[in-house]
């Protein structure tokens, strides 16, 4: 077998494009008539930044969203002419090289602007930026209250395309244990957002895009979806949040896979591991897999907690050290090295799904999947 073709890395992660292509596409008939930019950004969610934007355009995306300018220029050097906002802020020192490549950028601070407008005329090319308006995240953006003024100032230097702002809990419409609580707070962003926009077409500064929408206020509230939303989670089809869940339609593009490297058989009262923190309580099959914290495969505080092999569940024997594990195969029969072993995704009648992992984890699946390691091989298939 040539080289070129032997995968060298024992854990991979496969990527269903067909799947992130027909969530871009079901999101877009839900949104509809707003335009989709599908958010790509950290590596299109550890999914492949490059190949989930030509799956999400070719689903019907207009748009892209990354949150540097590097993460735009990977695009663009691979070919990728569709429209891309930098949501993160650009640093002055980054105006030109942004320009260069077509960046659309957010703005909020005119030293930025002024430095996209001197870029824009040593390049001889045009610059459109976007407004971010800080409506209740405390994060980035220009306060309301001086969205006028400042969107005056930046249409005297460069093309201003379009203003949106973030919410901070549509995805926690019942937060702190109270009914609505969430739910109130995001609709008070929309509404400051709203009288913003409102102050801006009295003062005539003309805006082809407003918007505020992110995955799950475009599920829940159709009202914020103006004439583009931005969605991340949703085309990679996994749940916004544990309160708002993805309707049918959608589905999951990512599994994280590796494979058995030893079988081994212990007796009772043999310590597993770094630190001697497992003991087995009867004779015991382990299996050791080719993964490992450097990978992602989270060692502390909390772990995966379970695998799939051969269609059942292993529990995790130890601890996981660096760049193997141990797991418990004791009552699956027939296990062997070469076995696949799945720890996020489906095999036979069982899964593991991101978000039972993220649960485990203490943590979100945003996080469970944007850091699965940059060594862990992307593996690209088109099914369904």
């Amino acid at each position: 077998m040539p080289i070129d073709n032997v995968p060298l890395r024992p854990a991979w992660v496969e990527v269903n494009l067909n799947a992130i292509e027909q969530n871009t596409r079901r999101l877009g008939e839900i949104a509809r008539p707003a335009e989709v930019m599908a958010m790509v950004k950290a590596n299109g969610y550890g999914h492949g930044a490059v190949e989930a934007s030509r799956a999400a355009l070719r689903g019907g995306a207009t748009w892209l969203g990354v949150y540097s300018v590097g993460e735009g220029i990977e695009l663009r050097r691979a070919g990728i002419d569709a429209p891309i906002l930098v949501v993160g802020p650009t640093p002055p020192r980054w105006a030109c090289v942004a320009v260069e490549h077509r960046l659309t950028l957010t703005v909020f601070s005119m030293e930025t602007v002024a430095a996209i407008a001197d870029a824009a005329r040593v390049c001889n090319r045009r610059a459109q930026v976007h407004i971010k308006i800080d409506t209740g995240m405390t994060r980035l953006g220009v306060m309301p209250e001086e969205a006028v003024n400042f969107a005056r100032a930046v249409s005297d230097l460069v093309e201003l395309e379009g203003a949106f702002t973030h919410f901070s809990m549509a995805d926690t419409p019942d937060a702190y244990g109270e009914e609505g609580w969430g739910r109130a707070y995001t609709r008070q962003q929309l509404a400051r957002f709203g009288e913003t926009l409102d102050a801006l077409d009295q003062a005539g500064i003309v805006l082809r895009y407003r918007h505020v929408a992110n995955s799950p206020a475009t599920l829940n509230l159709p009202e914020a979806r103006f004439n583009l939303v931005r969605s991340g989670i949703l085309i990679y089809g996994l749940d916004p949040s544990p309160e708002v869940p993805r309707p049918s339609g959608f589905v999951p593009a990512l599994a994280f896979k590796t494979e058995v490297a030893l079988v081994k058989s212990v007796p009772a009262g043999k310590y597993v591991g770094y630190g001697a923190t497992f003991r087995t309580t009867r004779p015991t099959r382990l299996a050791v897999l080719m993964v490992g914290y450097a990978d992602g495969f989270r060692r502390a505080p909390r772990h995966y907690g379970e695998v799939l092999v051969r269609g059942q569940r292993a529990p995790i024997a130890g601890r996981v050290c660096m760049d193997q594990t141990m797991v418990d195969v004791t009552d699956i029969e027939g296990v062997q090295p070469g076995d696949e072993v799945v720890l996020i995704g489906r095999q036979g009648p069982e899964e593991i799904c991101a978000e039972e992992v993220a649960e485990k984890l203490g943590a979100n699946n945003y996080e469970t999947i944007t850091t699965i390691s940059a060594r862990v091989e992307r593996r690209y298939v088109s099914e369904g």
